[in-house]
């Protein structure tokens, strides 16, 4: 496995430093907690996993470290790094109960206590602790492609290839029809966000909504190409259309724009504000059949994504250009997480349908011993 580098920036993800061992079968999902210890997996064989990927398993221990390459040698993670080598990260725990189908989406709440996940067309509500399942929801006609947990778990949302979205009361426990169903998408919807109360996402907005009771935005991007953000407190809708099918989204930590990954291979920035699309990333990774999702580093510099080619590219989120290139996994990389504390911004996980996930960082001291 190695790293393709143009310019590397040293807080960059350089070198492959773990793998997270233990799905039988494709990976489709990864997502780190809130606090960044914690990360989370789905895969097709019907189980979420909970891991410290960068914590070793110590019934694993990596293979003694190399002799140092000779003087003048160029220091690539190819020259001595190789699958097998790499150091397994920590299994926490696994979570089967309720999950009929392959994981297809995941979210874990602000707390690291609940998790949501869509397996097939049901909505599987677990307890993070107890292992327990708390809640199933069904009503979807198609495969759900992401779900979404409101602040407090108040309520639970779930994004459909059914072209819906549905909001899922987090609080009765008699009540499994949803509380609202979102019909505006023309074709499959592919990704869901919320945006919660407390959140600003920009400081003109932030000045704008001084002093009033928000409540959350729901932002969702579909197949039909728009953006669709819900204002629940005012009842409103505004639709950006970016003018190709949208697979994944995901928004930069200051809240003032959302990357787009679309099948026509393109990745568009766009500001949320005036919906206008401010940069466009193509030319390095491979889009087109499969629904790949992509992540901000947590210094808003860089925009990490996965590609079909098995890669993940790495692009500046200002200038547009390719800056790194990680290469390792075998088939497609369809989901990345990023570290999301500003100090560990180099670190990223990609998970392939290769059947691997892989931690990649600046460099290998970002992994310690259980007792570390």
């Amino acid at each position: 496995m190695k790293a393709s580098r143009q310019d590397v920036s040293p807080s960059l993800p350089k070198v492959p430093i773990a793998r997270l061992v233990g799905h039988d079968g494709p990976i489709q999902q990864v997502q780190f907690a809130a606090n960044g210890k914690y990360c989370l997996t789905g895969g097709h064989d019907r189980t979420v996993r909970l891991w410290n990927p960068l914590r070793i398993d110590p019934a694993f221990p990596p293979p003694p470290a190399l002799p140092p390459l000779p003087s003048g040698t160029a220091t690539t993670p190819s020259s001595y790094t190789s699958m097998d080598s790499l150091a397994r990260s920590l299994p926490i725990q696994s979570y089967a109960n309720g999950h009929t189908h392959p994981i297809s989406a995941l979210a874990l709440d602000s707390s690291s206590t609940t998790l949501v996940a869509g397996s097939n067309k049901t909505v599987v509500i677990t307890d993070i602790v107890t292992q327990q399942v708390k809640r199933r929801f069904q009503g979807h006609t198609g495969r759900i492609n992401a779900v979404a947990i409101s602040h407090g778990c108040d309520t639970y949302l779930s994004a459909s290839y059914d072209g819906t979205v549905r909001i899922w009361d987090g609080r009765s426990h008699n009540s499994y029809e949803p509380i609202m169903t979102l019909t505006e998408a023309k074709d499959s919807v592919t990704d869901i966000h919320v945006v919660q109360d407390d959140e600003m996402e920009s400081s003109s907005h932030k000045k704008k909504r001084n002093n009033q009771n928000t409540t959350a935005l729901i932002r969702t991007a579909s197949v039909d190409g728009v953006v669709r953000t819900y204002d629940i407190r005012k009842g409103s809708l505004a639709a950006d259309d970016c003018g190709s099918a949208i697979t994944g989204m995901t928004p930069t930590y200051d809240g003032q724009c959302l990357a787009l990954n679309c099948l026509d291979g393109a990745i568009r920035l766009m500001e949320l504000e005036s919906g206008e699309l401010l940069n466009t990333y193509t030319g390095s990774h491979v889009a087109g059949q499969y629904g790949l999702q992509c992540a901000m580093t947590a210094d808003d510099a860089t925009l990490v994504t996965g590609s079909e080619d098995g890669t993940a590219v790495l692009y500046d989120i200002v200038r547009g250009t390719t800056v790194q290139t990680l290469q390792g996994h075998t088939r497609a990389t369809c989901s990345i997480a990023t570290h999301p504390q500003r100090e560990c911004s180099s670190v990223v996980i990609t998970a392939s349908y290769d059947g691997t996930a892989v931690v990649w960082a600046n460099h290998e001291g970002f992994m310690k011993w259980q007792d570390g």
